[in-house]
């Protein structure tokens, strides 16, 4: 799914073209940096639409990340679907005015996702733009966590705000790197493992993504195959799933273990 030019003459010289779930796109591969072994051929599209994965490389299970938007979920009929895994919202920062704010149902779908068999994680709403304030959410979210335990990752999810004005507006690569490392750090320094959520647009251009892997890579790759050029363990692959035992849409994920 990439394809390297090394003309010297073409103005891609250096870089490869990939797919974006959307268009082709080109892109100058990070350094040091383990690339996606994952291809088309891995997986398989029914008519509903429902992908699977065929390979034979790693062990591949179903699941979904859900925050309030969700409401009140059947956990048990999720599970009885056949996802087995899940990744709750704790928590976010709003980008107009950097106030942390709490997801009105992490408790209940930590719980519920647990108690239905269900291995869990969380992920934070991120919009630090400095490595205090990226302390300060992983702060918060382990004070939201307390003594629970998680099986799964704790993700730092920051993202550009389009379509508004955002305080994160122009925040530089390096910040935002910095940013990562520091909410991961703390994080893991209370146990917990620690992953970033990753755009197609902030793996590409924004992160230094060889400071990162060390943690755990949640990338996006909204298609029938995971078409991110770089290796992840979580692929997200729909923002609008159906699920039983969830009455809203939801994201649709897979993980990939060996």
């Amino acid at each position: 799914f990439a394809q390297r030019h090394n003309t010297a003459a073409d103005e891609h010289d250096g870089m490869v073209q990939v797919y974006n779930g959307e268009r082709n796109v080109w892109i100058v591969p990070q350094d040091g940096v383990k690339r996606n072994e994952l291809t088309k051929d891995d997986f398989k599209t029914d008519e509903s639409g429902a992908v699977t994965y065929v390979g034979s490389k790693y062990k591949a299970s179903r699941g979904v990340d859900v925050s309030s938007y969700q409401g009140d979920i059947d956990w048990q009929q999720v599970y009885d679907s056949g996802v087995r895994f899940a990744i709750v919202r704790v928590g976010g920062m709003y980008y107009g005015s950097g106030e942390l704010y709490t997801d009105d149902n992490f408790i209940k779908n930590i719980e519920g996702a647990k108690a239905a068999g269900l291995r869990v994680g969380a992920y934070f709403f991120s919009q630090a733009i400095s490595e205090d304030e990226a302390e300060a959410e992983a702060k918060f979210v382990l004070d939201l966590l307390g003594d629970r335990k998680l099986n799964l990752p704790v993700f730092f999810d920051w993202e550009r705000i389009s379509g508004d004005t955002a305080r994160t507006d122009g925040l530089d690569n390096e910040t935002l790197t910095a940013c990562a490392v520091k909410f991961c750090q703390t994080i893991e320094s209370a146990g917990f493992d620690a992953g970033v959520y990753i755009y197609n647009d902030t793996g590409y251009y924004g992160y230094d993504l060889a400071q990162l892997e060390d943690y755990t890579f949640w990338c996006v790759g909204i298609s029938t195959y995971p078409c991110f050029y770089y290796a992840h363990e979580f692929w997200q692959y729909s923002f609008k799933g159906t699920v039983p035992g969830i009455n809203a849409d939801c994201d649709l994920n897979m993980m990939f273990e060996k």
